[in-house]
């Protein structure tokens, strides 16, 4: 009867503890140089850990003048999953964005960036930052 008092014991605290693993986003770098009307479409990819439909984007340095636009897509480019950020000068916070198509856990996706509507106004914006799908 003790052992298999034991058995239960064990087996639920197995159950525990697997059951309540905190699994973390897979947060990346990126760095964008835009000039007037272009598009930065560099390889920075992530993998989302989780369901959760809100990505995170951080400008940590910016310089120029204007603004730019940021969203989430597929891993090739092809499909935006998030709505549009925008990012000027003095915004070195977290952006939070929500996803309008559905972000999937264990997919890879991309940051990309640019510049749709000829709002920059300096030569290059530049903005490096950290991002989390």
């Amino acid at each position: 009867m003790k052992k298999r008092i034991r058995i239960v014991a064990l087996a639920a605290a197995m159950c525990m503890l697997f059951g309540s693993m905190t699994v973390f986003a897979e947060t990346k770098t990126f760095t964008f140089k835009i000039k007037a009307e272009e598009y930065d479409e560099g390889v920075w990819l992530a993998r989302k850990a989780d369901s959760e439909q809100t990505a995170y984007i951080t400008p940590t340095s910016i310089t120029g003048a204007g603004r730019i636009w940021v969203a989430v897509y597929d891993e090739r480019g092809g499909t935006q999953y998030t709505y549009d950020v925008a990012i000027q000068p003095g915004e070195t916070y977290r952006h939070t964005t929500g996803y309008y198509k559905k972000g999937v856990a264990g997919n890879t996706y991309r940051i990309i960036g640019g510049d749709p509507e000829w709002e920059v106004t300096s030569g290059t914006f530049n903005v490096t930052g950290r991002w989390t799908p």
